[in-house]
């Protein structure tokens, strides 16, 4: 819900019991109210877009909580109870600030960041690629591209919706260019990746590891 960088900002975050609330997202199970009073001032004076997975929301069966945890490795125990914990965070910052941040699109973005920003900051939220295009002048290059190789932490069923290389393959068409991509992990459902628009994709792991020795030898098996 992006309350850590609301606190580091100046916002007050407090319980039922009027204690300011601990570090870490499950606290929003217990946030009740919202004071806004001592955000940092200088935060009126700049317009902050943000680059995100527009297809992201914070609650509801599609809600961050209950899409991304289990990948990251939430049991379903903890995914119930951060998907309650970002329900009470909606209900509080309705309540407290006058924002509906529940269903926005990108609101779900990087465990709720987007929702944070959106609500605290009064960030514009954009769909990333967008924003990204908007300055990368990416449509400058192609022409003269014969082959694009991108990547993606796991290709998967969530890929077509909203991620990177499928988007770089939506421009790609265009100009008929094929678009590779390497990943950690091949997950439920990455064939969908083809009729997307992805030409092919390999996973980089040469055998069976721990996420941990695959993120230490990530350059090496890149």
């Amino acid at each position: 819900g992006g309350i850590g960088m609301a606190q580091a900002l100046g916002v007050i975050l407090k319980g039922k019991n009027g204690k300011e609330l601990e570090r870490g997202g499950i606290e929003l199970s217990k946030l009740n109210s919202i004071d806004m009073s001592k955000l940092d001032p200088r935060l009126k004076k700049i317009q902050i877009d943000v680059a995100l997975n527009a297809n992201n929301i914070l609650t509801g069966p599609n809600g961050v909580a209950r899409v991304y945890g289990p990948q990251k490795g939430a049991n379903l125990n903890q995914v119930e109870e951060m998907a309650q914990a970002f329900d009470n965070f909606a209900k509080i910052v309705l309540k407290d600030i006058g924002v509906d941040v529940a269903l926005i699109k990108g609101g779900g973005a990087s465990g709720g960041l987007g929702a944070g920003l959106y609500a605290f900051l009064g960030a514009n939220l954009r769909p990333r690629f967008d924003l990204v295009l908007q300055y990368l002048g990416l449509e400058n290059v192609l022409p003269k591209v014969n082959l694009i190789v991108t990547a993606e932490g796991s290709i998967d069923y969530q890929t077509p919706k909203g991620k990177v290389p499928v988007l770089l393959a939506n421009i790609a068409k265009k100009y008929d260019i094929p678009v590779v991509v390497l990943a950690g992990i091949i997950g439920e459902g990455a064939r969908d990746n083809y009729t997307a628009g992805i030409s092919a994709f390999e996973s980089i792991m040469d055998g069976p590891t721990s996420l941990e020795n695959a993120i230490k030898n990530g350059h090496i098996l890149l």
